[in-house]
């Protein structure tokens, strides 16, 4: 502390904002000046955050009784206020109908419907908290089928990218290749399967990106990873062992990061009731750790319940080992300490579900001015 005391202010704020979240918390019991200096506003927009809610779809009609979809928010934080003015997105004035499809370290991904042709729509990456956004181009390559993830890491890159996964009607839905948009350029590149030789169908509820990379969950049990660049592809292969086969959801598997590793969760395939969870602690040795295993009686209290049926995963904290499950039946938002074992109610969901599982989009803000574009 007495080399600390002297140093400057800024300097201090120049120096945490290169630390991780939790070692941020801690220094705010340091004393008073620090605490204060933490959290004073203009120094905390510098600093790195922590997970602070869930996007999610919202309904509402319009004047002629058409439900409409919108971004809403379940803050988790506890905070006085939020990290912006509105979770409805109103600074984009041009659309209609706006759909929240993907979070990524403090931007959101959305499909917008215009006001005006009805029928037509873009997808915009916003940064809710500056309410600076970016219209994306029409990648100008048509198939089957297709649907888009986003990639931004601040720590790796000031530039995000957004990942269109083609995939082929005439074969049953395999991807056959992979268009990336930069904002560094403004344009998108197109690249072909870069998975060599593999009858590969993506899960479309399952993404991460992690390490400037994006990992795809597949049905047959791999994941699939590709750089921003489209030049490296990998395939990390999964337990088979661990194999459930859902044929509405595809197979029942969860995959998210939390403090610089890679996390898998899967239903056992012997017994529906446990969930096991395993790390790949060494991310290039393709060797999964097993960590964990929750049961899900002591989750809910009820025996029985399906993973992907009755409850789902939803977000693994970034900073922390806790998980985030949607409860269906009983309609509400909980977590689950894996340290501790102890189980939350966070909020209650009524008001938000209308069809089965919504997409709940963890939100981590990101609070500086820009948004390379």
């Amino acid at each position: 502390m007495a080399a600390a005391a002297d140093l400057t202010d800024d300097l201090i704020v120049e120096i945490l904002s290169r630390l991780p979240v939790k070692s941020i918390c801690r220094f705010k019991c340091v004393s008073w000046h620090w605490y204060n200096l933490i959290t004073k506003p203009e120094h905390r927009r510098k600093l790195p955050q922590t997970l602070s809610g869930f996007f999610y779809p919202g309904c509402r009609p319009d004047q002629e009784d058409n439900f409409l979809l919108y971004p809403n928010f379940e803050d988790i934080s506890g905070g006085e206020e939020l990290p912006f003015s509105n979770p409805s997105l109103s600074f984009l004035t041009d659309y209609r109908m706006i759909i929240p499809k993907m979070c990524c370290n403090g931007l959101l991904l959305c499909l917008c419907w215009k006001l005006s042709p009805e029928d037509e729509c873009n997808y915009v990456v916003c940064n809710p908290a500056t309410e600076i956004f970016v219209v994306l181009p029409d990648s100008d390559y048509h198939t089957g089928a297709s649907n888009f993830r986003l990639g931004f890491d601040p720590i790796v890159s000031s530039h995000f990218h957004v990942f269109q996964i083609l995939e082929g009607h005439e074969d049953y839905g395999f991807v056959i290749g992979m268009n990336i948009y930069s904002s560094k350029t403004g344009e998108w590149s197109h690249n072909g399967n870069g998975w060599v030789n593999e009858e590969l169908q993506v899960v479309e509820s399952r993404g991460v990106f992690f390490n400037g990379i994006l990992h795809l969950m597949t049905n047959d049990f791999k994941i699939l990873t590709v750089d921003t660049e489209g030049k490296t592809w990998r395939t990390i292969s999964l337990l088979e062992r661990m194999r459930v086969e859902c044929f509405w959801r595809g197979y029942l598997a969860f995959i998210g990061q939390s403090q610089g590793q890679l996390y898998y969760i899967n239903m056992r395939d012997r017994d529906t009731s446990i969930l096991s969870v395993w790390v790949l602690e060494d991310y290039y040795g393709d060797e999964w750790k097993f960590k964990y295993n929750i049961s899900t009686f002591h989750l809910f209290g009820v025996k029985d319940l399906k993973f992907e049926r009755d409850y789902a995963l939803i977000a693994i904290h970034p900073e922390c080992r806790l998980i985030f499950f949607v409860w269906k039946c009983e309609d509400i938002l909980m977590s689950y300490d894996m340290d501790r074992g102890k189980v939350s109610v966070i909020c209650n969901l009524k008001e938000h579900l209308y069809d089965q599982f919504l997409p709940y989009l963890p939100y981590v803000p990101y609070l500086l001015d820009s948004l390379a574009g």
